[in-house]
């Protein structure tokens, strides 16, 4: 779910930003210093029909001038014809020179930002109906932390910076947001980070490890290739490291949070608890959450790769053979050493809590637990 979140809140704060960037191009001015290829955006006012120039369409531009562009034809990997644009559309226009030098203009695409802004729109509303502040603190947490990955993680490894240094100072970070920012600075929740932090170091030494062990390069993709080609210093491998761990980070953050808790809660309704008393109980219920998040995490990745093992099953390579390719191979590791670190999350907290709620000794602030105006020798 978290992954969702993420997902979410990253069109919000980039796409939010970019919004009236394609207008704003020197592209729509049409004046001699313009650049020759570009892309502009309108509305489709007219499409044009059998007997009158077929397969053009009359888009107007945010300043009002209107132009004749094509509309496109046939997918062409598939050959199957593509949705049809209509009239009222808001899409995007390609301009390039065309065989007379005269500039041609072609639909490219829709403009999808206004449904995606009203989706999170809805999402916003829905927290903060059910979860009120809270739910308004996690989604600005949420927001707050992929800016953070987008103006320092990503330009940092872009600069050609060591990914996974990188990657772990950034965790410190989206860290404090997510857990001290939406659930308040306790000691629970200092519990909480600290066991995700011990966590996160663990699944990126795990990470380095077997992606050496599988002789993982971070070339297994087509973005790979791309990024190779345009941003020759990134490091491919670290990014892929760098990738895993944040992948991982939504689900520790989540069991991490709830095992503080639980610790924290039976250590102040029985004080008289022992340390492994305490810790056996945290465990019992920490055994349970493992069990639904790891299946939650290796759903996640599936759902992601399910057009790939789509292509792969139609495909002559065997079982054997497509789990060999680096691509598979990545997001094995992936799913695999980021569910091991799930699960060595549940035993390193609960042993932090124990070591600090055992026998209620740590004072709690009001109403940090039902149990907080309960007093213990």
């Amino acid at each position: 779910m978290r992954r969702v979140l993420l997902l979410l809140a990253f069109l919000a704060s980039t796409l939010t930003l970019a919004q009236g960037a394609p207008n704003d191009t020197p592209a729509q001015g049409a004046t001699a210093s313009t650049p020759d290829i570009g892309y502009v955006e309108g509305t489709i006012r007219r499409i044009a029909q059998a007997d009158d120039a077929a397969g053009t369409a009359l888009v107007e531009l945010a300043d009002g001038r209107v132009l004749e562009a094509t509309l496109p034809g046939p997918d062409p990997f598939s050959g199957e014809d593509l949705p049809p644009f209509e009239v009222g559309d808001r899409v995007e226009v390609y301009y390039s020179p065309g065989p007379d030098g005269a500039r041609t203009y072609v639909v490219a695409d829709w403009i999808r930002r206004p449904a995606l802004l009203i989706l999170i729109a809805s999402f916003l509303a829905v927290s903060v109906l059910v979860a009120r502040f809270k739910g308004l603190r996690a989604f600005v947490a949420t927001g707050a932390s992929l800016l953070l990955i987008i103006q320092f993680l990503i330009p940092a490894i872009t600069a050609g910076q060591n990914a996974v240094l990188v990657s772990l100072l950034g965790v410190g970070g989206i860290l404090i947001l997510a857990i001290y920012f939406v659930h308040g600075v306790n000691w629970s929740t200092t519990a909480a980070l600290i066991g995700t932090f011990l966590a996160a170091v663990a699944t990126m030494l795990l990470g380095i490890f077997f992606a050496d062990l599988a002789h993982l390069t971070g070339y297994g993709s087509e973005d790979a290739a791309m990024i190779a080609a345009s941003i020759p210093a990134v490091e491919l491998r670290g990014l892929m490291l760098a990738g895993l761990l944040i992948g991982a980070l939504g689900a520790l953050t989540d069991i991490t949070i709830v095992q503080a808790s639980v610790v924290r809660e039976l250590a102040h309704a029985d004080p008289e608890l022992t340390s492994l008393g305490l810790y056996r109980r945290g465990m019992n219920v920490g055994l349970d959450h493992i069990g639904s998040l790891v299946n939650t995490l290796v759903l996640a990745y599936t759902g992601a790769a399910l057009p790939l093992l789509v292509l792969l099953g139609q495909s002559e390579f065997g079982f054997s053979r497509a789990v060999n390719l680096e691509l598979i191979a990545a997001e094995v590791v992936h799913t695999l050493v980021g569910s091991i670190g799930l699960i060595l999350a549940v035993p390193v907290t609960t042993l932090i809590a124990t070591a600090m709620f055992r026998g209620g000794r740590l004072p709690l602030k009001p109403g940090e637990t039902a149990h907080a105006h309960h007093h213990h020798p």
